[in-house]
């Protein structure tokens, strides 16, 4: 059975509730798009709504889709059994072509999915934040 879509929702784990959000990332074969929200009773600032949309017929983006969905079910049907206490839940939502949807839900660093989420990355518009959801070690290593 293909899988049409596949949705990636993060949450930040521990820490301060002005810090607090929750995210996804939905993507398709000819689509991304992506929504940040900061916890109702966030005050910061720089923790403001996020949301953007892009579609595309490309070939190029098709074949990247192709890729994760390919890579999908090594997380979707996992029998890793990841839990760290202070960090917020990735859960992956999977719809396939009939309509039926499967989930999984982690608790555990996003280097976890590292080369999964690289390759989603490669689908995010380059004048578009990476989203928070997707982001590994090497989004935050510095550059020499």
């Amino acid at each position: 059975m293909d899988i049409v879509r596949i949705t990636i929702k993060g949450e930040s784990g521990y820490g301060s509730v002005d810090e607090a959000f929750s995210d996804k990332v939905t993507i398709t074969d000819s689509s991304i798009k992506y929504e940040y929200k900061p916890h109702p009773c966030s005050n910061l600032e720089t923790n403001i709504p996020r949301k953007w949309s892009y579609s595309t017929d490309s070939p190029l983006f098709k074949h990247i889709f192709e890729q994760v969905a390919e890579m999908t079910p090594k997380y979707l049907y996992s029998d890793d059994i990841l839990f760290v206490t202070d960090i917020g839940a990735t859960e992956i939502i999977v719809t396939f072509e009939d309509k039926h949807r499967e989930s999984a839900n982690f608790f555990c660093p996003s280097e976890y999915f590292e080369e999964y989420f690289r390759l989603i990355k490669e689908m995010v518009p380059k004048t578009e934040y990476i989203p928070a959801v997707l982001l590994t070690n090497e989004d935050y290593e510095d550059e020499e």
